[in-house]
């Protein structure tokens, strides 16, 4: 009997799947693994932890392990590509692929099927795949100048909108929010950490425009509005370039999705606008049940430890 290892390397959170040819058989999860953010001991520390635990559960050795995929932010730079096999080598045995987690999140959504999966958390992406393998994308090239509708973006745009109002004479709940959030004793303090360099990580102002929201205020609710017609439009632009006018399905992914009706309501309508032949369709998405599954097909020899 082989023995499996899909691993979900996040920027909060390290998860990980062992399992056989047909059985998932453990479960193990860690701090974060990506070792831009954290370094390579700290990735290494958090990789074990995971790995030992679904082992320890499956009742094996992670030398036992045949394959293993591991999905990470940044895995499309071979520098973290090879640092990230040798920070699993060290834990677990066989042959290693290491791919982004967006691939993970789209194969756990569609497997081997077309589709369009829309993702928003901290940052923002479109991938999709047709009937004939060909594959696009939209967004996922980093805050400063991609997407739009991510975690991030909200947080940006949140305190653009407040600015603008703040300079038309208003004094909007959103702007005291922000500035709780970004820890400001005053204004012109706010204005300093929000021009800090480097910047503030807006998708911690996330959460706050969410709950200024549901409190009712209106421009909060605007921000969240825009958020899931940028989400809409990326997803529609990848659509389009598989599609055409055909029907396909499209799944969403991610916090900024699961926490916010707002974003998800404009998201499909807008999406419904512009591709009236796609159909949203509701999946639970599990990347490390995604890395799982990639990991029992055999990899290109290029994986080969």
């Amino acid at each position: 009997m082989s023995f499996f290892l899909g691993i979900d390397g996040g920027g909060t959170k390290t998860r990980s799947m062992v399992g056989n040819e047909d059985s998932q058989l453990g479960t193990g999860s860690a701090r974060s693994s990506k070792v831009q953010r954290v370094g390579e001991a700290y990735a290494r520390d958090s990789l074990s932890a995971a790995i030992d635990q679904a082992c320890l559960q499956a009742g094996i050795s992670p030398r036992e392990i045949a394959r293993t995929c591991a999905g990470v932010t940044g895995a499309g730079r071979p520098e973290i590509q090879a640092i990230m096999k040798e920070l699993i080598s060290s834990v677990a045995g066989g042959k290693i692929e290491i791919v982004t987690d967006v691939e993970i999140a789209f194969e756990d959504a569609f497997g081997g099927d077309p589709g369009v999966l829309a993702i928003a958390g901290t940052g923002a992406i479109a991938l999709g795949r047709n009937s004939s393998g060909v594959t696009a994308r939209a967004g996922g090239l980093g805050f400063p100048i991609s997407d739009e509708g991510s975690g991030y973006w909200i947080g940006v745009e949140a305190v653009r909108l407040a600015l603008h109002a703040r300079d038309r004479g208003e004094s909007p709940v959103l702007l005291d929010a922000l500035m709780a959030g970004l820890g400001a004793n005053d204004f012109d303090d706010f204005i300093v950490r929000a021009n800090a360099t480097p910047s503030p990580d807006y998708a911690t102002l996330f959460p706050i425009v969410l709950s200024t929201a549901h409190a009712g205020d209106g421009l909060a609710r605007e921000v969240l509005d825009r958020a899931g017609s940028e989400l809409a439009t990326m997803a529609a632009v990848v659509v389009r370039r598989l599609f055409g006018g055909g029907s396909c399905s499209v799944v969403t992914h991610g916090g900024v999705l699961s926490s916010s009706e707002i974003v998800r309501s404009r998201l499909e309508r807008e999406l419904k606008s512009q591709v009236p032949n796609a159909v949203l369709c509701e999946r639970a998405i599990d990347p490390a049940r995604g890395a799982l599954e990639r990991a029992r097909r055999a990899f290109p020899a290029a994986c080969a430890q």
